[in-house]
């Protein structure tokens, strides 16, 4: 068992602030020809946002008022001073310059005075760093300026991903519902191939009484499975039969997943939908080869559900990585369809690593034996059942029970994990009417009266560059050991392959993209993972040189680095740089042994 205290893990961070640019000056109205307004003085304090735009100006005689320049380091500046009044046809303010990168802006100019229909003044230029500069005053008549854009994060760092504020809006959402419902809840064993679907018939089907339970323990958000291991589907899907479309509850007409997505967000709940790639009864990820339908059956899909049930906030993967790999059923592929649909939607994969390899959010399954650890900063998912005892795997038999406490669900994990910035997803399983035991609802509602989110707990910390265009290698070699374990994507917390090198380095393994990519610029590295026990720091890399080449036969040194001893994801960033072959060189590694690796992965740099 996996015991956390052994984990040592940090993370490298970036720290981004994002800041606003400055409001555009409005317009002015008609009025005597007047003198140009002068220019709104330069703002005393360090960085600010763009000044606005004066307002409105002159025709033949008054210009516009002037914009207000780019704050200083200092206090924050006063405005600068009106145009005169002018007549006839309308003047444009000018633009307000860009501040500094620092601390709070300095105050825009001042509007001019109104002028005869003038128009409205342009926006200022967005300011790096620090707070918006403030807008100068209305004129009265003419259109409103527009704001600038926003500035970039302080301090010279760029502004935060969008995808990083989505995973900063999850790791918000704290706690969970998980939801095992299908044929499993009726009969069958886990992951057991062509069992027979026409006994599904959850003749009270009540999601809204799931999501009412939900909401009385302060969830926020659910998970259903829409298809598990063995294959059958919760929605009508358009491909094979294996689905609702095709039993006799409602007539073929039922569709879980539409009356699971329409109840709980009517009780104002974020929805996520899990996905097993591993489909026994379809077969895929039963061997060593995946073909091209299979590929496509799981795109058509995911398709369908990505499409037809509104926004989903995170997509839970399944039997993918530990069942068949990320290379076999390709991760690239997989990702880009997502995102090409919902780009909003999170991805998570069970991939038992406690770093988001290949995914947006890392996944920990208590029941294997993992718990997050303690100095945890990356976006986390804890799963676990409300059942000690009884059901069928995951899912509800008649003898579930040894429901967890109130105690333990609360101080034993929500309390636990919030300060990880770890949501605990928890699964409370339906019966085979549709509806959740009395024991469980009842159970929801107790911790939702211990318990409420903890509103000190900071937000999640800057994340290190992470991989959201990956490139699926095709094939990879190495100075020593077996290069395939390094990219094969395959790893279960009972076995994971590991490239293991030679003992004298340096030692290398070159990956091979199949093609020549224009943009190759990121490299991740996951130290050895241990079976049963989890990351471990014997043979972690903590030299390296990062090199590209187009033809395998010249190299070009793109990045080289340190890294500190710890189990945790590294990342060497570079580039961009136009390559087909990135090769990972180990030049010193902790423990004397040579160097290890469970997973190298390579992206876009974009």
């Amino acid at each position: 068992m996996w015991c956390p205290r052994k984990l040592v893990s940090r993370a490298f961070l970036v720290l981004t602030v994002a800041s606003c640019g400055g409001g555009g000056g409005g317009g002015g109205t008609g009025g005597a020809s007047g003198a140009a307004g002068t220019s709104g003085a330069a703002g005393t304090t360090g960085g600010g946002g763009a000044g606005t735009t004066g307002s409105a100006g002159s025709s033949t005689a008054g210009a516009g008022g002037g914009a207000g320049a780019a704050g200083n380091p200092g206090a924050a500046g006063g405005g600068g001073s009106g145009g005169g009044a002018g007549t006839g046809t309308a003047g444009n303010g000018a633009a307000g310059a860009a501040g500094t990168a620092g601390g709070a802006g300095g105050r825009g100019g001042a509007a001019g005075a109104s002028g005869n229909g003038g128009a409205g003044g342009s926006a200022g230029q967005s300011g790096r760093g620090g707070a918006a500069g403030t807008g100068g005053a209305a004129g009265r008549g003419g259109g409103s300026g527009v704001g600038g854009a926003g500035g970039a994060g302080g301090g010279g760092g760029s502004a935060a991903s969008s995808l990083e504020a989505l995973q900063r809006g999850y790791v918000d959402l704290r706690f969970g519902m998980f939801i095992h419902f299908g044929i499993l809840t009726y009969t069958g064993t886990w992951s057991q191939a062509n069992l027979p679907i026409s006994m599904f018939n959850p003749v009270n089907l009540n999601p809204g009484q799931w999501a009412d339970a939900a909401a009385s323990a302060k969830m926020k958000y659910a998970v259903l499975t829409t298809r598990h291991h063995d294959g059958f589907a919760l929605w009508p899907s358009a491909v094979g039969n294996f689905n609702v479309r095709n039993i006799p509850w409602r007539n073929g007409q039922g569709d879980v997943v539409r009356e699971f997505v329409d109840a709980f967000r009517a009780r104002g709940l974020q929805t996520g939908l899990y996905y097993s790639v591993w489909d026994n009864t379809q077969g895929t990820g039963n061997g060593t080869t995946i073909t091209r339908a299979q590929i496509d059956y799981v795109k058509t899909q995911l398709t369908e559900l990505l499409t037809n049930y509104g926004a989903i906030n995170i997509l839970v993967f399944d039997g993918w990585s530990w069942k068949m790999g990320h290379k076999a059923m390709p991760y690239q592929e997989i990702r880009e369809l997502v995102k090409s649909i919902q780009p909003s939607c999170l991805l998570l994969d069970h991939t038992h690593f406690m770093s988001p390899w290949d995914a947006d959010v890392a996944a920990i399954e208590e029941p294997k034996g993992a718990f997050v650890p303690a100095d945890n900063t990356f976006p986390a998912t804890q799963g676990q059942k409300i059942n000690g005892s009884g059901g069928n795997d995951w899912f509800w038999a008649p003898n579930i029970g040894g429901l967890m406490t109130v105690d333990n669900i609360v101080n034993g994990h929500l309390k636990m994990l919030e300060p990880r910035w770890t949501n605990f997803l928890l699964n409370c399983p339906p019966n085979r009417d549709g509806v959740m035991d009395a024991a469980i609802t009842t159970r929801l509602a107790e911790v939702g009266a211990a318990w409420s989110p903890n509103a000190a707990r900071p937000p999640l910390p800057a994340q290190p560059v992470q991989n959201e265009h990956p490139y699926t290698p095709t094939t990879a070699t190495a100075t020593s050991g077996t290069a395939a374990s390094a990219i094969d994507g395959i790893n279960d917390y009972g076995s994971y392959t590991v490239w293991q090198s030679g003992a004298a380095l340096p030692q290398s393994v070159t990956i091979d993209l199949g093609q020549s990519r224009p943009d190759v610029g990121y490299l991740g590295y996951v130290p050895r993972y241990v079976a049963n026990m989890g990351p471990s720091t014997d043979g972690a890399i903590t030299s390296y040189a990062v090199l590209t080449s187009t033809d395998n036969a010249s190299f070009t040194m793109a990045t080289t680095g340190t890294w500190p001893v710890d189990g945790k994801m590294k990342v060497a960033s570079f580039g961009p740089v136009a390559a087909r072959y990135v090769r990972l060189e180990a030049r010193a590694a902790n423990g004397g042994n040579g160097a290890a690796a469970t997973e190298i992965t390579v992206g876009a740099r974009r």
